[in-house]
């Protein structure tokens, strides 16, 4: 997998801010059998959740697997903080319409590697020529969205009153971080993992101590040897695009490092997706194998309703 970003960077230089659709109601699997496992990781599984609301809980969920964009993709997300009038709805929808018609074939192409990642999990070893294909077409999709989405951000922005561009930014920065800590390259230890992806995927699949200890040593092993993610190039674009939104001048034509931030945004997380299914899928048990297939089937296949945000 180290090919893999520098795969990816390149083809995403001008990469979307983002597809969207708020998190999926998803049904998290339950453990199998109880009876013929060990006992599942008693730390990882007590700490998951401890600190969470739902409504976190729900995003942090939907962040580990969604990764075709940045802030637009968190925009699209935002509309529940705008407290839109009545004479602002229809405007609204419009624009949050076509911003996901927009960004559609970023999200097909996200699927395509959630599948292909799942049908690796289900056989108990990541076909690796499979994700790679699967990434790079994701790459290529997500190179023109960002342009394909600017126009509707320059009428969202016009569409809003300023209290109301600022309960965006403040939306996005919510996101944000749930996303950054969600996507973190050191995945928290167990008594710290209230979004730790391993300690999720404990608790769902009951693994036991010995299985979450040999995951997350092949994940550190693997996520150690990716290119370091530049968070301060992330809030940098952050400040310029919350200073910008919430001006009376704004152009997301002229947000600069734009394309490039969010390439990269969406580089490391869907590789660092990817790392962390191949570390576990050759320790799970067959069982264990089927629900992790399951789960990431549903993220692939999800559908955005029109009452989501």
């Amino acid at each position: 997998m180290k090919r893999l970003i520098s795969l990816i960077a390149p083809m995403l230089l001008a990469a979307a801010i983002g597809c969207g659709g708020s998190a999926p109601a998803t049904q998290s699997p339950q453990g199998g059998d109880q009876t013929a496992q060990a006992q599942p990781a008693a730390d990882s599984v007590a700490a998951v959740g401890e600190n969470e609301d739902d409504s976190t809980a729900d995003r942090a969920e939907h962040h580990r697997h969604h990764h075709h964009g940045g802030f637009a993709r968190f925009i699209a997300m935002s509309r529940d903080a705008i407290g839109e009038s009545p004479d602002q709805h229809d405007a609204i929808v419009k624009i949050q319409h076509d911003m996901h018609t927009k960004m559609q074939p970023a999200k097909d192409a996200e699927k395509a590697v959630l599948l292909a990642l799942a049908d690796g999990v289900a056989a108990g070893q990541v076909d690796q020529a499979k994700v790679d294909a699967a990434v790079a077409q994701f790459a290529t999709a997500s190179a023109g969205v960002h342009d394909a989405v600017a126009d509707s951000l320059n009428a969202l922005h016009k569409t809003l009153t300023p209290p109301q561009r600022q309960a965006v930014v403040d939306k996005v920065e919510s996101h944000l971080t749930v996303w950054d800590h969600t996507n973190s390259a050191e995945e928290p230890t167990a008594k710290e993992a209230h979004h730790g992806h391993i300690a999720q995927l404990a608790h769902e699949l009951q693994l036991t101590p010995d299985q979450v200890d040999k995951i997350r040593a092949s994940f550190a092993s693997s996520i150690g040897q990716a290119p370091k993610f530049d968070r301060a190039e992330v809030d940098a674009q952050f400040q310029a695009f919350a200073s910008a939104f919430t001006s009376e001048n704004f152009d997301a034509h002229q947000l600069a490092k734009g394309g490039t931030v969010n390439a990269h945004m969406a580089a490391w997380g869907v590789n660092r997706m990817v790392r962390l299914y191949e570390a576990a899928a050759p320790v799970l048990t067959p069982d264990q194998r089927t629900k992790a297939a399951d789960a990431l089937r549903h993220h692939a296949n999800y559908k955005r309703t029109d009452s989501e945000t």
